[in-house]
């Protein structure tokens, strides 16, 4: 997969899979941003650099783990690496077209590992200063998150560690918008995306994705015409 092709996934998985994270961490949110001073509002995209910087570490380490079996077993590795990072880009695919409901509960499950968080952090409040928002970040960035946890999956396929950062970036990027929001604006910003069309359209590009990166050189040779070729060179 190429660093483009990397960069889309991830904001597409960050995006529209973000709605889960308001059933697993609106705890968080609200606690975080209800301890910032007045008129200090700024101070909140510390948490969220915090964050995704946490992201990009899990997300190189995994990538490190995926570039060891290439010097193991050379001939083997690349193939099975494709079809399991197509396989794991259009689980991602199935994940973004549910219905609302069922992807909230998936965060649904790991509130109450979040809720026993809620003192850990507290230790930490209130917020007074921007490397203190950051060091919050990084604490959250470290709680369990299944989105989170496919996206390490798709680095440690990967094996290359440019791709990863761009996915990861633009993944913690995604996620921002309906973290950072409260109140009227979250829930209408929750609700544009979580319109079928523009859900399932997400989804399509992601399944095709994923599709062409496990069985992009099948399909070259099974295809032969110049946009497959055009299509498969551009998640290569």
């Amino acid at each position: 997969m190429n660093v483009e092709t990397a960069l889309l996934t991830g904001l597409l998985a960050g995006l529209f899979g973000s709605t889960h994270c308001l059933g697993m961490c609106g705890g968080i949110v609200g606690l975080l941003h209800a301890q910032i001073p007045s008129g200090r509002g700024g101070l909140a995209i510390g948490f969220h650099v915090g964050r995704i910087s946490s992201y990009l570490a899990i997300g190189l380490l995994a990538t490190g783990l995926g570039m060891l079996p290439a010097a193991a077993v050379p001939d083997a590795a690349p193939q099975v690496m494709r079809w399991a990072l197509g396989g794991i880009i259009v689980l991602m695919a199935v994940y973004i077209a549910l219905p609302g409901r069922f992807r909230d509960l998936t965060g649904q499950l790991a509130a109450p590992l979040t809720r026993r968080m809620m003192p850990v952090f507290s230790k930490f409040l209130p917020v007074k200063s921007l490397d203190n928002a950051i060091g919050l970040g990084l604490l959250w960035g470290l709680l369990p998150c299944g989105l989170l946890y496919t996206v390490v999956a798709t680095a440690v396929m990967l094996a290359d560690p440019l791709a990863t950062t761009a996915m990861i970036l633009a993944f913690g990027t995604g996620t921002v918008p309906l973290l950072l929001g409260g109140g009227l604006l979250m829930l209408k910003f929750r609700s544009a995306i979580n319109r079928p069309g523009l859900r399932w359209l997400a989804a399509a590009l992601l399944a095709a994705t994923g599709l062409l990166i496990a069985a992009g050189p099948w399909l070259s040779h099974a295809i032969d015409h110049p946009w497959m070729q055009f299509l498969v060179e551009c998640v290569s």
